[in-house]
C-alpha cells in the first residue's frame, strides 16, 4: 500500500471508531416508588425498556442529550398516563407517575420523533 492509502485507511478506522458515548438501549430496573434516569437522543432512549418490580410511584427524570427538543410521556393503550413537557437540548426534567401493574410505552411526542425509533417499554410487576 502506498502512503496515502495507509493514511486514508487509518483515517477510516478511527472515523468507524468514533461512537460517541451512551448506545440507546438496554434495560433498567428500578424499585416501587423509586426513580429512574432516560437519556433522549435523536431518535432513541436509554435504557429502552425500564422494569419495575411492583406498582407504585416512579420518577422519570429524562437528560435531553439530543440536538433537539425532546419529552417523554408514558402511556397506556394510547392514552398518555403522565410525562414531561418538550424541552430544548442540554436540559433535564423530571415527571412522577403513578403505575399500576401492567404493560406500559414511553415515546417522544415530539413531531415524528417516535416514529423514527424514540420509544421504549416499560413493565410493572
Amino acid at each position: 500500500m502506498t502512503r496515502p492509502a495507509l493514511t486514508l485507511a487509518a483515517v477510516a478506522l478511527l472515523a468507524a471508531g468514533c461512537g460517541g458515548g451512551e448506545r440507546p438501549g438496554g434495560t433498567v430496573t428500578a424499585p416501587a416508588s423509586g426513580s429512574v434516569r432516560v437519556v433522549a437522543k435523536e431518535y432513541s432512549f436509554s435504557p429502552s425498556t425500564i422494569v419495575m418490580k411492583r406498582a407504585g410511584t416512579l420518577r422519570v427524570t429524562l437528560a435531553n442529550k439530543g440536538t433537539l427538543a425532546h419529552d417523554i410521556k408514558v402511556e397506556k393503550d394510547g392514552r398518555v398516563i403522565g410525562g414531561t413537557p418538550p424541552f430544548p437540548s442540554g436540559e433535564t426534567r423530571s415527571a412522577s407517575i403513578r403505575l399500576a401493574a401492567g404493560t406500559y410505552d414511553y415515546v417522544c411526542t415530539v413531531g415524528d420523533h417516535e416514529e423514527l425509533g424514540m420509544k421504549g417499554e416499560l413493565k410493572v410487576g
